[in-house]
């Protein structure tokens, strides 16, 4: 199941799948953006894992 609306363009994390989008079901976030630049930037990701 892939995030629909999360665009990622992390190439090296395991979750990352064609078209930018993460497989993960549920990403968990460090910190979630309010400001002006949130919706360039909407959140930090902790669940990123390098690719084997």
């Amino acid at each position: 199941m892939a995030n629909e609306g999360v665009k990622c363009t992390v190439t090296e994390c395991q979750w990352h799948v064609e078209c930018d989008k993460c497989n993960l079901e549920r990403i968990e976030v460090t910190h979630e953006k309010t400001g002006a630049d949130s919706i360039a930037v909407p959140h930090f990701c902790k669940s990123y894992q390098k690719k084997q």
